[in-house]
């Protein structure tokens, strides 16, 4: 619609300053010129009455609205307001052009300029310059002013003629293209069902496999650490007293220490694998074991799961896994004293933050030992998620999470 009126605009003005400019040839050199001579240019007394109610009867039929007749000096040798008879102005350099040509300009004027002082009732009118010959065959300049009514009503036409083609062409635009915003629409689904489905496969995959990863531990390598850890004291016995028998039981006892760390790291790592029950209260509970992990290490932590929190399994999942790393991080890396997780749910994202007031994060790139962050980031941008960690205001860091309520 705004390109009809910009068309119709175009079109009309075209055709307005043509017209305006065939008008002004014809009024200059047929009308005007002819009753211009030596007495008018000396503006001897009723030397220009003939002139002059010639162009009033032009100007009072409303096909004309200003006249002036200039010399090559600037001077004004006629105008319909009598004030500016004999007067000398500046003559811009395409009017001086005109004189000794039958040439002929035309634009659309604001008459902001000096000669236009009174003729200022009219915010905008066609502008007409005509070069001309009087009757003593003396060049001069006929400039005269049209009104932009009849562009108005050429506007108004041009409009009213293209809208009925313009909306046809509109509702044939929309239905050439519903088909195809249709088909587009189906493959947008298409690809969400699609994207849906690799989702839940991808973390049915991981939960299965991580499932197995720690089965094998609990199964194998742990019973037999464990049943290592048990056995090597006896060793230790048989050998008699004396610095022998002590280097052998002092090392098996240091060995059995090792072991028992060791099985007391793998049992955590089985913790990390495949967390406990999330579904229901487990979820609350599970986070709570983790800020009592974290207590255990030197850092109280507050706890807000916001009110009436549920969280499908695999949410739940994931913002355990946010929680986890971030408390874990707080514990070796921050110093803190005191930390706080928050997880609510806002429409149909889950947001989950870890605050501390520890030395915050460093501006150098992470480091090898916050692999789980960046494995944790990239999971996140798979998930349509986003991970962040940034300075708290107060000091410290905050780590927040923001990711999908469902995620299948």
């Amino acid at each position: 619609m705004m390109a009809t009126l910009v068309i119709a605009n175009r079109i009309a003005r075209h055709e307005a300053l043509r017209d305006a400019r065939s008008h002004g040839y014809a009024i200059g050199n047929l009308v005007a010129a002819p009753l211009v001579n030596a007495g008018v240019r000396a503006h001897a007394a009723d030397a220009a009455k003939e002139l002059t109610d010639v162009m009033h009867n032009r100007m009072r039929d409303g096909s004309v609205t200003h006249v002036k007749l200039w010399d090559k000096s600037g001077m004004v040798i006629w105008s319909d307001e009598q004030k500016l008879v004999g007067r000398r102005f500046p003559l811009a350099e395409d009017v001086k052009a005109l004189f000794g040509t039958r040439d002929v300009t035309a634009e659309l004027s604001s008459l902001s300029k000096a000669e236009n002082v009174l003729e200022g009732n009219d915010t905008q009118l066609l502008e007409v310059y005509a070069g001309t010959y009087d009757a003593d065959a003396q060049p001069m300049v006929f400039e005269a002013y049209f009104s932009i009514d009849s562009m108005r009503q050429d506007q108004d036409t041009i409009y009213r003629s293209y809208l009925p083609a313009i909306v046809a062409a509109l509702l044939l635009f929309q239905l050439a293209v519903m088909p195809l915003a249709l088909s587009l629409a189906r493959q947008v689904e298409r690809g969400a069902a699609e994207r849906s489905r690799l989702t839940r496969h991808a973390l049915l995959a991981s939960d299965l496999e991580r499932r197995r990863i720690a089965q094998d531990l609990h199964d194998g390598v742990i019973q037999d650490l464990a049943g290592l850890s048990y056995a090597l004291p006896a060793l230790g016995a048989p050998f008699a007293d004396g610095p022998v028998g002590d280097r052998a039981r002092e090392t098996s006892s240091r060995v059995s220490q090792i072991l028992t760390r060791d099985v007391a790291a793998l049992r955590s790592m089985i913790t990390d694998l495949y967390p406990p029950d999330l579904e229901g209260p487990g979820f609350a509970a599970a986070i709570q074991d983790l800020a009592r992990a974290a207590a255990e290490q030197g850092t109280q932590v507050q706890v807000d799961l916001g009110p009436d929190l549920v969280l499908p399994v695999y949410p739940a999942r994931l913002a355990y896994r946010v929680v986890r790393e971030g408390l874990r991080n707080v514990s070796k890396h921050s110093g803190a004293s005191a930390a706080t997780v928050q997880i609510r749910r806002e429409s149909d994202r889950v947001l989950v933050s870890v605050s501390d007031n520890g030395r915050g994060p460093s501006d150098k790139p992470p480091a090898k030992g916050h692999l789980g962050l960046r494995l944790l980031e990239d999971t996140m941008r798979d998930l349509d998620g986003q991970l962040t960690l940034r300075p708290a205001p107060s000091g410290g860091a905050v780590l927040e999470a923001s990711f999908p309520f469902r995620l299948l």
